[in-house]
C-alpha cells in the first residue's frame, strides 16, 4: 500500500505537533525536544522513528516537537509527558502508546488526557488488541481521546485493531486510519495502530489550526469519515476481569458491545472531504 493521499491544502503552515514516543528520526525536521530519558532524541527502536516519519510527510511544513520516553512507561511519567506536551500550545499531541486492558477511564492518564484535551487534540492509538472486544484501555478510553483504529490495505478493518466498548459503557474508537503502509524512504511495510494515529493527528491538526477549537475539529473528522467494511465477528472474553466490580460494569455493558461504532468508530478519516467542510463551514459563518 502506496502512502495515503492527502488534500493539497494540508500543508502544515503554522501547525504545531507534538509526539510523545520512543525518539524522532534524524532525516526529518524536530523544532525541539523534551528528554524525559538518559538516551539521545535518536530513535533507536524505529517506533518514534516511523511516527515522526508519518507526520512529517503528512504536514511537512509544520513544526514538530518531541517529548521522549522510556519503555515501560509508568501513568505518572505519562502524565508528566503530557503535562510537558500540553506546555508547547500544540494543535495537536500523537500519542502511539496505550494499553488494552478494559477500562472506565477514571485512571489518571486517562483522566489527565481529558483536562489536555481542553487546548489540543489528543490523538492516541487504541491499540493491537483485536479482534478481541473491550480491548482498549488507558488512555485511548479517556472520554475526550480522538481514539483511531486502523484499516488494512484493502481498506477493511484490520484484524487486530483493539475494539470498544469502554468499561462504562462507551463505544471507541472514534476513527480509523490506514496501516500497513510503506513510509517514505523505506522498504518495509509498517502495522498497527500506533502508525494510523499520526494520520489522524495530521488531519486533526490541520483543522485545529483553522478551528481553534479542538472539540470541533474532531467532530468535522467524524462527520466526513468514509464508510469500512466489516468483517469480523465481535468477540470478547473475561481474562483480567476478575474483580466484582469490574464484572458487573461488564454485564451492564454488555448490550452496547454489538454495536458497529465499536469497531471503527464513525469510519476511515477522509482528509479531502474533511477540508471540503472546513470550507463550507468558513463561508457559512463569513456570511452571519
Amino acid at each position: 500500500m502506496k502512502f495515503p493521499e492527502v488534500a493539497d491544502e494540508f500543508t502544515g503552515a503554522g501547525v504545531r505537533v507534538v509526539f510523545i514516543d520512543s525518539g524522532c528520526s534524524p532525516d526529518h525536521p524536530l523544532k525541539d525536544c523534551v528528554n524525559l530519558t538518559e538516551t539521545s532524541r535518536i530513535d533507536t527502536e524505529s517506533h518514534g522513528a516511523y511516527v515522526h516519519a508519518v507526520l512529517a510527510t503528512m504536514l511537512p511544513e509544520a513544526e514538530f516537537y518531541l517529548v521522549k520516553v522510556p519503555d515501560p512507561l509508568t501513568d505518572n511519567l505519562l502524565i508528566t509527558a503530557l503535562n510537558e506536551a500540553s506546555r508547547l500550545n500544540p494543535h495537536v499531541i500523537n500519542l502511539s502508546i496505550t494499553s488494552e486492558a478494559p477500562s472506565d477511564g477514571t485512571d489518571p492518564a486517562s483522566t489527565y488526557v481529558n483536562h489536555v484535551a481542553r487546548r489540543s487534540v489528543v490523538a492516541i492509538a487504541a491499540g493491537n488488541g483485536g479482534p478481541k472486544m473491550m480491548s482498549i484501555g488507558s488512555p485511548a478510553v479517556a472520554e475526550k481521546a480522538l481514539t483511531v483504529g486502523a484499516v488494512d490495505t484493502r481498506g477493511r478493518l484490520w484484524k487486530r485493531s483493539s475494539r470498544g466498548p469502554t468499561l462504562d459503557g462507551r463505544w471507541k474508537p472514534e476513527i480509523v486510519a490506514p496501516t500497513g503502509y510503506k513510509p517514505p524512504k523505506s522498504s518495509e511495510e509498517i502495522w498497527g495502530t500506533s502508525f494510523a494515529a499520526p494520520i489522524a493527528a495530521a488531519v486533526a491538526a490541520h483543522l485545529n489550526k483553522k478551528l481553534n477549537n479542538p472539540y470541533t475539529a474532531t467532530r468535522v473528522m467524524m462527520l466526513t469519515a468514509s464508510p469500512v467494511t466489516l468483517v469480523q465477528t465481535p468477540t470478547t472474553t473475561l481474562t483480567g476481569l476478575r474483580k466484582a466490580a469490574l464484572i458487573r460494569k461488564l454485564v451492564s455493558t454488555w448490550p452496547r458491545i454489538y454495536d458497529p461504532r465499536n469497531l471503527a468508530g464513525m469510519g476511515l478519516v477522509d482528509a479531502a472531504a474533511s477540508a471540503s467542510l472546513l470550507k463550507q463551514l468558513a463561508q457559512t459563518f463569513s456570511t452571519l
